[in-house]
């Protein structure tokens, strides 16, 4: 088959979401066969479920192009400045107004989904760009983060589109080529213990149960619901807990926030953002050396972890004699998934 510029756009979208998720799962492995066998096993079956499911969104990769699948450069340059714009204000607000990343962020997101609902995801995507630490990133790096999640989030537009995370996937992207092309070191923390890691799971299946329903069964949508759980906890859970446990809990709810804002073409029922929590709360713990101070790194691992369940669901309803996919977790393709626009917008 021929390669169009537009399917090669989505091609090279594809592999960077993809490309970061794997890499940001095989370090939870490397890291929890260290330290937690039961944990390891865990994720390794999530990273099993992510591989499966990424290779039958390679269709909407390398699938055919419906009219709604075209570029189009007026809307696509609105996005590319909305990505750089969320960006700016959020590092702004978490840095220079001393907000924090979580309650920024949170904010951006509620401004973009009230006021500018067309361009709200590439608006929060660029906010989560912006949750980058001032220790790694300053005005000028963090600038040119933006601009390459800018570029990412036009060119990644079609695949993956109903699992949440994506946008933050998007923004880790842009933050470590732009780290890499100005030679910015992350940071590197311990791996967090359980003293902090069963609350954080607990924190973390709340998050993204409340966020998938207030987005799909209230009608908030997704940057709405998650911009609320993560401006909620991140004003709360310090005050409930004390700075360093609520502030890593607050990190926890809006991570999982983003498994949340999947779109009912990937899960219809909320039971399903359970084990995302779960997952995303072990990645939390288990990824805590890499990345430090990276823009995004919670976004993709809600990403993955969506990812991963929906690849483990389908997995057992193959294995399983008579048993069907459950509806709404059969194989999407570009078109129904651009059908789909509370999937769409979750991107």
């Amino acid at each position: 088959m021929p390669l169009s510029h537009r399917r090669l756009a989505s091609i090279v979208g594809y592999l960077i979401l993809f490309g970061y998720t794997v890499w940001l799962y095989g370090v939870g492995v490397f890291e929890a066969a260290q330290h937690h066998l039961i944990v390891m096993v865990i994720i390794g079956l999530c990273a099993l479920g992510l591989l499966y499911e990424s290779v039958r969104e390679w269709k909407a990769a390398y699938g055919g192009e419906s009219d709604e699948q075209r570029y189009n450069i007026p809307p696509d340059l609105l996005s590319f400045t909305s990505v750089f714009a969320g960006t700016i204000i959020t590092f702004w607000i978490s840095i220079d107004l001393g907000q924090g990343a979580v309650v920024a962020s949170g904010l951006v997101g509620i401004f973009g989904a009230a006021f500018i609902k067309p361009y709200a995801a590439p608006l929060f995507s660029g906010s989560f760009v912006g949750m980058a630490s001032a220790d790694v990133f300053g005005y000028g790096s963090i600038a040119l983060a933006g601009v390459i999640a800018g570029v990412i989030f036009v060119l990644g537009k079609h695949v993956f589109n109903g699992f949440g995370g994506k946008l933050g996937t998007i923004a880790m992207a842009g933050c470590v080529f732009s780290a890499a092309i100005l030679g910015n070191s992350f940071l590197s923390n311990p791996v967090i213990g359980w003293d902090q890691g069963g609350l954080l799971v607990v924190y973390c299946i709340a998050g993204a149960v409340i966020t998938f329903i207030l987005s799909v069964w209230f009608g908030q949508g997704p940057v709405m619901a998650s911009g609320m759980v993560g401006l909620a906890g991140g004003l709360l859970l310090p005050a409930l807990h004390g700075g360093e446990t609520g502030g890593l809990l607050a990190i926890g709810v809006f991570c999982a926030s983003f498994a949340g804002m999947s779109g009912t073409n990937r899960f219809e029922k909320a039971r399903w953002m359970v084990p995302a929590g779960v997952l995303c709360a072990l990645i939390i713990m288990h990824t805590n050396p890499y990345l430090g101070g990276a823009g995004g790194k919670l976004g993709t691992t809600a990403f993955g972890a969506v990812i991963g369940v929906r690849g483990l669901i389908a997995l057992a309803a193959r294995f399983r004699p008579g048993t069907a996919e459950q509806p709404g977790m059969a194989v999407q393709d570009a078109e129904r998934a651009s059908e789909q626009r509370v999937g769409r917008d979750a991107t």
